[in-house]
């Protein structure tokens, strides 16, 4: 037994506003030009409007992007630096010491093996260097710098 068909014009679905239903079919379906609150018009199959998948032009899209990556990302900044980033994170899959923030170096005079700790914190690098294994410029570098450079969670709510 066939569908029955149903009339969308006039109707709302989103910021999308249905105008009138087109000739043209796709996959056998109704397709229905609609006009966003934005201005903008596009063409959707009705399926897509009527079970929510498609609500707008892009422009919700663009917008819900912006306020979920950017706004939320600003505000886990801490004197201007993201510490989720600096959280837990394990070293990248082309380190060559296996810890994250600590490269392999070669002492200019004697071209021994050393290894350097660093940290980037609001563009300026900061380094530790002159230590003989990785892990020691992990424990002994990298977190000292962290501890150092890095701003307080606390400190921050206290103000």
């Amino acid at each position: 037994m066939p569908k029955k068909r149903i009339d969308l014009t006039g109707k709302k679905f989103g910021r999308l506003t249905v105008i009138e239903e087109l000739e043209e079919r796709k996959q056998g379906r109704i397709v229905w030009r609609c006009q966003c609150d934005c201005g903008n018009e596009l063409n959707v199959q009705g399926i897509y409007l009527t079970t929510g998948q498609t609500q707008s032009c892009g422009c919700l899209k663009k917008e819900l992007d912006n306020k979920n990556l950017r706004e939320e990302y600003e505000n886990k900044r801490i004197d201007g630096v993201v510490l989720p980033l600096f959280k837990g994170k394990k070293p990248r899959k082309d380190s060559s010491t296996g810890y994250r923030g600590v490269a392999k170096y070669y002492t200019r005079k004697s071209k021994e093996v050393r290894y350097r700790a660093w940290i980037t914190v609001n563009g300026k690098q900061y380094f530790k260097s002159g230590f003989k294994t990785p892990e020691e410029a992990y424990y002994n570098g990298r977190l000292k710098l962290e501890e150092l450079y890095l701003p307080k969670e606390n400190e921050n709510e206290k103000r």
